[in-house]
């Protein structure tokens, strides 16, 4: 009974920092996020509501206070790359820097130094393929090279079914130096056939450098 009431509290910990790590000041923007492919929706809309009511409507709506949390990064938005092998493009958007990352989670102390990289990857053909680039090592100008931050990334590695699209930020924080010296980085990973366990399996190794400044 002990051991069951502490998993529970253990589990219900874990959900709360999960929740957590959307909301910190670790976000990053996202201008173009990934839509889901519909189907062309043909048929008139239905307007129900006369414009009378909809005044109404809109008179009733209670006003919302909207508290803007201030954006810690600095974008390069040129800073881009793009690769298909065999089908699955992989993709990164944009890199990002910050002297201001809250340092040991701690919110009010905005003094560590980070990195992060926005992924996409789709896979286009009708196989599965795995790929872990929010496993990524990152190298830096500054001479640092490092693991990510797995509970502020996003979750974009594993195996990814045909037709699926994989898009989100991977998050680095740095042990020494500052982002903003940081001239380029460098991100490797890779992208494997199937479900990475097979030795025959066509297989990527990437190394991709990209310039900032």
């Amino acid at each position: 009974m002990k051991n069951s009431l502490k998993m529970a509290v253990l589990s219900a910990a874990a959900i709360v920092m999960l929740a957590g790590c959307g909301t910190d000041k670790t976000a990053i923007k996202d201008d173009n996020p990934a839509q889901a492919k519909v189907e062309d929706a043909s048929a008139p809309k239905t307007e129900n509501a006369t414009p009378e009511k909809a005044a109404t409507t809109e008179e009733k709506e209670p006003e919302k206070a909207v508290e803007e949390t201030k954006d810690i990064w600095t974008y390069y938005n040129n800073a881009t790359w793009t690769d298909d092998f065999n089908g699955v493009k992989s993709t990164i958007e944009k890199v990002v820097v910050t002297d201001k990352a809250p340092k040991d989670g701690n919110e009010n102390d905005l003094t560590a130094s980070a990195v992060g990289v926005k992924f996409k990857i789709e896979n286009t053909t009708d196989k599965v393929w795995t790929t872990y680039p929010d496993q990524a090592e990152l190298i830096t100008s500054t001479g640092e090279q490092l693991q990510p931050e797995m509970f502020l990334s996003d979750h974009l590695g594993g195996e990814i079914e045909e037709g699926v699209i994989k898009e989100g930020n991977v998050i680095w924080y740095l042990e020494r130096g500052h982002a903003s010296d940081i001239k380029w980085v460098k991100i490797k990973w890779y992208v494997t056939e199937g479900d990475g366990m097979s030795m025959d399996g066509k297989r990527k190794e990437y190394a991709v450098k990209l310039e900032l400044k």
